[in-house]
């Protein structure tokens, strides 16, 4: 999973500085990525400056950090259970597996079964759940981050990559030709922007309603996500 867990954040008020602080997850390729100048890149910023635009900030007046404890709105937030103030979701995805492309032995999660697999310990738990303790101890090369498993399979060092969809298809976009997507999807992920009130979670509610109907959301799946273009056809309903 991709998503961040949001307990104790958005300490400052929206705007209070005439800066809006935006918390990312980086290491995230096709979500997040940090490009060699310091500026960021990816689904996730570009539906995160929409909602900026939409809320009166410039583009030079956003902020982009990991630090989540500082920030105004959290993008790629699942929030806590029972959270009041988390708009979305912009899109409903999937875990999957990323095999590769010369790799016919893994067509289906429990192809997994006497495989080795990278994955950080969220994305892991569907198999952990499904293989038992021992499979993790043996098989699972646990990453911080999504990013640090593709030289892995690269490298022919582990055998698949576990990670949600989105992640998967930018990890693949950086080896070309030399990965796939194997076997069905292990969980649903439902990404949102968790704020710090109500009355912000409603603008941004509506900011994300305009995206989806003016086309734009469209336009940034087919610049972003590129081969799930074809997958993500529609946008979610905001719950």
């Amino acid at each position: 999973m991709v998503g961040v867990l949001v307990a104790a954040f958005l300490t400052c008020g929206c705007g209070s500085s005439g800066t809006l602080v935006v918390g990312v997850r980086t290491g995230q390729p096709g979500l997040v990525s940090r490009l060699p100048d310091g500026r960021y890149r990816g689904f996730d910023i570009e539906v995160a400056q929409y909602v900026a635009h939409a809320l009166g900030y410039r583009d030079d007046q956003v902020v982009y950090t990991p630090d989540t404890a500082r920030a105004d709105l959290v993008v790629g937030a699942t929030g806590p259970r029972g959270s009041r103030f988390v708009a979305g979701p912009y899109l409903v995805t999937s875990t999957d597996i990323l095999v590769r492309a010369d790799d016919l032995s893994i067509r289906r999660p429990r192809d997994l079964a006497r495989k080795r697999v990278c994955a950080t310990r969220e994305s892991a738990e569907p198999l952990v759940k499904r293989f038992g303790t021992r499979w993790r101890q043996f098989f699972l090369a646990e990453a911080n981050l999504p990013a640090a498993c593709a030289p892995l399979l690269a490298s022919g060092r582990t055998d698949a990559i576990v990670a949600d969809a989105p992640v998967l298809a930018g990890l693949s976009a950086q080896y070309p030709g030399k990965f796939r997507f194997s076997g069905k999807p292990l969980a649903t992920e439902k990404y949102g922007i968790a704020a710090g009130s109500a009355a912000l979670r409603d603008r941004v509610e509506e900011a994300l309603r305009r995206m989806f109907e003016d086309g734009t959301w469209k336009r940034t799946v087919i610049e972003q996500l590129g081969v799930l273009a074809t997958r993500y056809t529609t946008p979610p309903s905001l719950d």
